[in-house]
């Protein structure tokens, strides 16, 4: 399985260094006057006549329809995609355009399928977000591990040269507490793969809770939960109320709003007794 070599965003270490003006810095008049003069032989060497127009007219309709085709929203969905380590929905499309096998994956959706053996479609849902989230970590291996030797190698790269004469003792030893420490920054790589523990373990916790009918609560060992599973947790909590809903009859809709509204007005009554002030005793 391959990764593509994109480096994480939030790791300042891995920014590449700015060539150029610096941003934010106001132009020079004679930056300024020679952006003007390309322009205008810019303008000049391109004359809109009706021909022109008309083929660009037609070439940008013909983008936008098949930018709006099926095939063209398949393939802008993936536009942003750089390894691939957050892919939910886009996961399988993903496979091919970070150029994994095709093969390996499905034998592992087929090994997943076959160690947990989903019942029903619900359970085969569970298991297959199961898959993704595993294969996701898959990724993470090999992109750290990419990620880790161009850091190496930058900083040996960019290492001012040794002194011609000797190499100094104080000299080594500073290059080797870099590579030391280099060697020691593994904060981003669990902080990243006790994302995927937890999402791992969250289809799990469901798997468990399915089989059980909600009787085993299953804790895992990651206390810590991933907000993007809290959101799809809190949306399939909605799903399974509307199904339970619209199967009862008005009879029991009733009722069941009759008892929410007692424990409501339960709640409520104790926050006020809490609420209020003690009455003053009177002499």
């Amino acid at each position: 399985m391959q990764v593509l070599s994109a480096k994480p965003p939030s790791s300042p270490e891995n920014q590449a260094p700015r060539r150029g003006r610096k941003p934010g810095k106001p132009l020079t008049a004679r930056e300024l006057a020679a952006r003007r003069a390309n322009l205008v032989k810019a303008r000049a060497a391109y004359r809109p006549t009706k021909k022109r127009l008309r083929a660009s007219r037609a070439n940008f309709e013909k983008a936008m329809a098949a930018r709006r085709s099926p095939e063209g929203n398949a393939a802008a969905r993936l536009n942003a995609l750089k390894h691939g380590l957050f892919a939910k929905h886009t996961l399988a499309e993903s496979v091919d355009r970070l150029g994994e096998d095709k093969e390996e994956f499905d034998r592992h959706l087929r090994l997943c399928a076959h160690f947990f053996t989903p019942e029903d479609e619900e359970e085969k849902r569970i298991v297959r977000g199961l898959a993704d989230t595993v294969w996701r970590r898959l990724r993470f291996f090999h992109a750290q591990a990419f990620w880790e030797k161009e850091r190496l190698h930058r900083m040996l790269r960019e290492a001012p040269p040794p002194p011609a004469d000797e190499f100094r003792l104080d000299d080594t030893v500073a290059r080797a507490e870099g590579v030391a420490l280099a060697l020691m920054e593994l904060d981003p790589f669990f902080r990243e793969l006790n994302k995927l523990q937890s999402q791992a373990e969250f289809w799990l916790r469901k798997l468990i809770r399915k089989r059980s009918e909600g009787k085993v609560r299953w804790k895992g060992f990651r206390a810590r939960r991933d907000p993007g599973m809290r959101e799809i947790e809190k949306d399939e909590q909605v799903s399974r109320f509307v199904e339970i809903w619209d199967a009862m009859s008005p009879e029991e809709q009733a009722a069941a709003l009759e008892e929410a509204r007692k424990k409501v007005d339960a709640q409520m009554a104790e926050w006020e007794r809490v609420q209020a002030p003690s009455n003053p005793r009177r002499g």
